[in-house]
């Protein structure tokens, strides 16, 4: 009786933790930052996207005009953790708070501080 306890506790927590997993492959596509502050009065976004082969490029977008745009790598690591390496070597952790098929959030790491997106 006491096998079947430990058993029954352990699928349940083994089907607990596998709900709360995220699921990566819906970081594939363009983001849009939800939470930008803009004091310049024209219209501008922030459009990261995430593809297939690793690559992630980062733009930003003013009145329908492209004025950045970088590009980069991303690797995942245990389902949780981006790390974004750029080609002049800057790279940054970001650890997946939230992940959805409409929205997502990210804490850097280093900066403590979280950016919410939501699917462009």
């Amino acid at each position: 009786m006491k096998m079947v306890k430990h058993v029954m506790l352990a699928l349940l927590l083994i089907s607990l933790s596998s709900c709360q997993k995220i699921q990566t492959e819906k970081l594939i596509g363009s983001w849009k930052m939800k939470d930008l502050v803009n004091t310049t009065g024209k219209k501008f976004e922030d459009k990261t996207t995430f593809t297939k082969d690793n690559v992630v490029i980062l733009e930003s977008i003013s009145n329908g005009k492209t004025l950045d745009k970088e590009i980069g790598s991303y690797t995942l690591k245990n389902n949780e953790l981006l790390n974004i390496k750029f080609q002049n070597n800057y790279s940054f952790d970001l650890k997946i708070l939230k992940l959805n098929d409409s929205e997502m959030e990210l804490l850097n790491i280093k900066e403590k501080r979280a950016v919410r997106y939501i699917r462009n």
